[in-house]
């Protein structure tokens, strides 16, 4: 399934990004730029936000403008919470194109649903395209001239579920003060911020995976293997617009929760771990 991504922040897209590479891995994208009377690059799918393309309060000029931007093309909708005039044309899907309206803001799980909803819609679509089979005379299958390609390697990643049943099966000494810590905050399920220093820190968000830095990664690594450093780190919770607000101000990177979850769990242990009585080189809790 090939996407075009269109009114996105930089920010937002990168968001989008590391969520499609771990939810529709099969998945490919493109981002394209936004504006009134753009032409968008051949999809199967188009995300669009609405507001930048200018198409924020419908007006039949804005639906026409909107349906010649889309070109029969199904597609995702992002619109304002607040906006309620695209109402009747969401409802209206019978004589429009396959498309999903998803208000602003949205998570991570709405934005699958989305998609998977867009899915469907596109192979209903396809089969009911697709000529009837035509009967044709049978020919044995030609050897195959070379090996089919390697699967691509999926980079090792530890959920916070999979955090908590490591941690419970260790020791009950104290040890592991930094990672105890996060698992602690994960389990809230809320935005939180690690504070290395006043200028440096690391925010974690959850529910939608990702997580946020300007502090080196060997820091982190020092503080994980240190429970003097971690006992005097400062955890707190901040709601989801602070974390964003701070990320983009400060020039943070994003990156997969999952992952730096399983480097940690990796640096504490001196070598890739395996949950504790399972045997396994990888964490898939």
């Amino acid at each position: 399934m090939k996407l075009v991504v269109t009114g996105l922040s930089p920010r937002e897209e990168t968001a989008f990004g590391i969520f499609l590479g771990r939810a529709l891995r099969h998945w490919t994208w493109q981002s394209a730029a936004a504006g009134r009377g753009v032409m968008l690059p051949p999809a199967d799918l188009i995300v669009a936000d609405l507001v930048p393309l200018g198409l924020g309060h419908w007006s039949e000029e804005a639906e026409a403008d909107l349906l010649r931007l889309l070109q029969g093309t199904p597609a995702v909708l992002l619109l304002p919470s607040h906006d309620r005039s695209w109402a009747t044309m969401a409802a209206d899907s019978a004589t429009q194109p396959a498309l999903v309206w998803l208000a602003k803001p949205y998570g991570t799980k709405e934005m699958q649903a989305a998609l998977e909803q867009a899915e469907v819609a596109i192979k209903q679509r396809t089969r009911r395209a697709a000529p009837p089979p035509q009967t044709a005379p049978t020919t044995p299958p030609m050897p195959p001239t070379q090996l089919p390609a390697s699967p691509i390697a999926e980079v090792p990643g530890l959920t916070a579920a999979g955090l908590r049943t490591w941690l419970a099966a260790l020791p009950a000494d104290g040890r592991h003060v930094f990672l105890r810590k996060l698992s602690v905050m994960l389990s809230r399920a809320h935005p939180f911020e690690v504070r290395f220093t006043v200028q440096n820190s690391l925010l974690v968000h959850p529910a939608d995976g990702w997580v946020a830095s300007n502090t080196p990664m060997l820091v982190i690594k020092r503080v994980c293997q240190s429970d003097t450093l971690a006992t005097a780190l400062e955890f707190r919770e901040i709601d989801g617009a602070q974390a964003e607000e701070r990320m983009e101000r400060l020039g943070m990177r994003l990156r997969e929760l999952d992952v730096l979850l399983w480097e940690l769990a990796a640096t504490t242990l001196g070598k890739q771990p395996a949950p504790p009585g399972t045997g396994s080189l990888l964490f898939q809790l």
